[in-house]
């Protein structure tokens, strides 16, 4: 899995548009030897703990969204860094 990957499964995850088992397949049973996309796998997995729901069936609160949207952005950035020969 690389930057943009990763990006697009959260923005699918936020969108509603991700598959039944998506987000658990790539944050909870993934093995990602990148520390980059090891360190975006933790944030993700605490999130819920850290901005709790206030909503019942949401993943967390709109604070933990707004993280999940900045770890968007980070990969992008990271992704695009990449590819430009930077990192």
């Amino acid at each position: 899995m690389n930057f943009n990957e990763m990006a697009d499964v959260i923005e699918r995850f936020l969108n509603g548009t991700a598959g039944p088992w998506e987000w658990d397949d790539v944050f909870q049973g993934g093995t990602y030897e990148d520390p980059f996309l090891r360190s975006i796998q933790k944030r993700c997995l605490e999130l819920d703990r850290e901005f709790p729901p206030v909503v019942k069936g949401w993943y967390s609160s709109p604070e933990g969204l707004s993280v999940l949207r900045e770890l968007v952005a980070a990969l992008r950035s990271r992704s695009g860094e990449e590819q430009s020969g930077i990192a």
